[in-house]
């Protein structure tokens, strides 16, 4: 069909494009003070420390909380923006193993993962879905780590009636175009003990101001049109933007978060709320389309946790599923880590994703759950579901 619906989709209105391109141009006042305390007053957080990239608050958390040449232990399957923090850092790196029912780290793994020697963990909440932050904790505590959370993908999901984001020594969040909640560009580095909150304040001063963002709300401009199903065709159809693509963006020092960014981002906060709350409903409804699917498996939120469903993420059971890039319905990270180059040098001798990254890698599909999802898009997700029945391959169950 001529409608493509984007895998995912970051509301932004009118108001918040207009003050950010006014900031940019020196026309609107300073945003950070503002998106700093709600950042503050949302997570719980001492501080907030604003970043031009979610990739840059990860740099400087890992920066901070490991020794100079330590070991960071990280999720084997990930967002490929965790090995170009990992290399903006040097920091050596172990992996754990995640459970696929869940996509929350194996806790089994992850406690031999620390045996062999790490000096901080990194848990990443992905498409939304919590990971088991108190198990982690818990292991961590044993053998005096920190926990860095990467509530990048956090997207509103709760653990225990606890904000994704406020669970970890320190966390780090992304206000990027696909982040569910968005400036265009920018991250965030949140702390709750004085001596980081007077660490985050003098690296404030010590930031370098990125570019302006003009080029920025221009981009979520555009975003915002051709992101409609009737258009989106367009844009994805130009090989260049690599849209819906992991891609590898080689790290720069982090920089502080555009005025723009800023900007933008003090409405687009006012919108999450109600963007979650709507994305779960939408979920909903995408798993009573899979109900009856034989092939499809919905993974599932671990004991306590509600997502934020940035995507609805299930299991391709028997190998058969096709990706329906119309609909939005695509391959999980085609990666591990231990596979991307960038990243080899940095892993320590036998260090190597586990079976259950393993099949996430192969086997995990998510599916849109954005506004733009509609009545057509459901009917093509209907027929697609129909089309994995086995009668529908020749096969025919036998009485």
């Amino acid at each position: 069909m001529w409608r493509r619906y984007p895998p995912v989709l970051s509301p932004v209105t009118t108001r918040a494009l207009v003050d950010g391109m006014g900031a940019a141009i020196g026309l609107r006042g300073d945003s950070h003070a503002a998106v700093e305390a709600i950042l503050r007053y949302r997570y719980g957080a001492t501080d907030a420390l604003l970043t031009d990239s979610g990739t840059s608050a990860l740099i400087l958390a890992l920066r901070k909380m490991l020794p100079r040449g330590g070991t960071v232990a990280y999720p084997a399957y990930a967002c490929i923006d965790l090995t170009a923090a990992a290399v903006a850092t040097g920091v050596r790196v172990r992996l754990y193993d995640l459970d696929p029912a869940t996509m929350s780290p194996d806790l089994d793994s992850l406690r031999a993962t620390i045996k062999r020697g790490a000096d901080a963990i990194v848990v990443a909440h992905l498409y939304g879905y919590p990971a088991d932050m108190a198990g982690v904790r818990k292991l961590a505590a044993e053998q005096g780590i920190p926990v860095i959370e990467d509530a990048a993908q956090g997207a509103g999901g709760t653990l225990n009636g606890e904000r994704l984001g406020s669970l970890g020594d320190v966390a780090i969040l992304s206000f990027g175009r696909g982040k569910g909640t968005t400036g265009g560009k920018g991250g965030a580095v949140l702390v709750r003990t004085p001596a980081l909150t007077d660490w985050t304040r003098r690296t404030r001063t010590e930031l370098k101001p990125g570019s302006r963002g003009g080029v920025t709300v221009l981009s979520l401009a555009a975003q915002r049109v051709l992101s409609h199903p009737s258009l989106y065709r367009l844009p994805s159809s130009i090989p260049s933007l690599r849209l819906g693509e992991m891609v590898y963006l080689a790290p720069h020092p982090p920089l502080a978060m555009s005025g723009a960014s800023a900007g933008v981002l003090r409405w687009t906060l006012g919108l999450e709320e109600r963007e979650v709350a709507d994305r779960r409903a939408r979920a909903r409804e995408v798993l009573s389309h899979m109900h009856d699917a034989p092939n499809v498996t919905p993974v599932r939120p671990i004991a306590g946790s509600e997502p934020g469903f940035l995507r609805l993420a299930c299991l391709d059971s028997d190998g058969t599923l096709r990706s329906r890039p119309d609909l939005g319905a695509l391959r999980g990270y085609p990666m591990t880590l231990d596979e991307h180059t960038q990243l080899r040098a940095l892993l320590l001798p036998g260090e190597r994703a586990g079976k259950g990254s393993q099949f996430l890698r192969d086997r995990l599909f998510t599916v849109p759950t954005h506004s733009h999802v509609d009545q057509t898009f459901f009917a093509g997700l209907a027929e697609w579901l129909e089309a994995q029945r086995p009668e529908l391959h020749g096969i025919v169950a036998l009485s």
